[in-house]
């Protein structure tokens, strides 16, 4: 008997949403975080480096971390974008989605997933894609540390949904795979 076991990565999870203690929000050696990495270069982006602490406009954001082959990301996504629409979200809140798994998915599968317009699954805030070894920038200084990315956002799995204050603290967390209104309330509330 041949047994094939396919694992699709972070794509597991059943933690539901966390209010995060300082020792809790990021590594140690970081007192606030920072993600500065490329984007799909589309308008919506603004430009092709995307700093998240800059373009917040010292205001909290909420960060998707998703796969394209996630479908708690696609529902969550779904979800932000419905919840824009009617309202729930306020337009000018700062959404970005950050791509978690560089070195399993093509950026041309992200893009045909979040990027592309006609995508089900498109994602109209900025869509992050760092490479495989980025590390974490530094909010206070604005230089990039040796933490690496994943590590200071505590290794999030996909879907992950956290919200970042406008000093680079993780302020809130959920890793509720399947998107839930409720918990939808809860992050208006934080970002607010």
């Amino acid at each position: 008997m041949l047994l094939v076991l396919l694992l699709l990565p972070g794509c597991v999870s059943t933690e539901t949403e966390t209010d995060l203690t300082d020792s809790e929000s990021s590594n140690d050696e970081l007192q606030g975080v920072n993600i500065v990495a490329k984007t799909l270069g589309r308008e919506v982006d603004g430009t092709t480096t995307y700093d998240l602490l800059r373009e917040s406009g010292n205001n909290s954001t909420l960060i998707l971390w998703a796969a394209a082959g996630c479908n708690g990301c696609h529902q969550w996504t779904q979800m932000i974008r419905e919840c824009i629409q009617n309202g729930t979200i306020p337009e000018d809140s700062n959404i970005v989605t950050v791509h978690r798994y560089p070195s399993f998915e093509k950026m041309s599968y992200v893009n045909s997933t979040y990027g592309n317009l006609s995508s089900e699954h498109y994602s109209p805030w900025p869509v992050l894609v760092p490479e495989e070894g980025d590390t974490a920038w530094e909010a206070a200084t604005g230089e990039r540390s040796e933490v690496p990315l994943t590590e200071a956002f505590n290794n999030p799995v996909t879907p992950t949904l956290q919200v970042l204050d406008s000093e680079g603290r993780l302020i809130w967390q959920s890793r509720t795979y399947h998107s839930d209104y409720s918990v939808m309330e809860e992050i208006v509330g934080v970002i607010a």
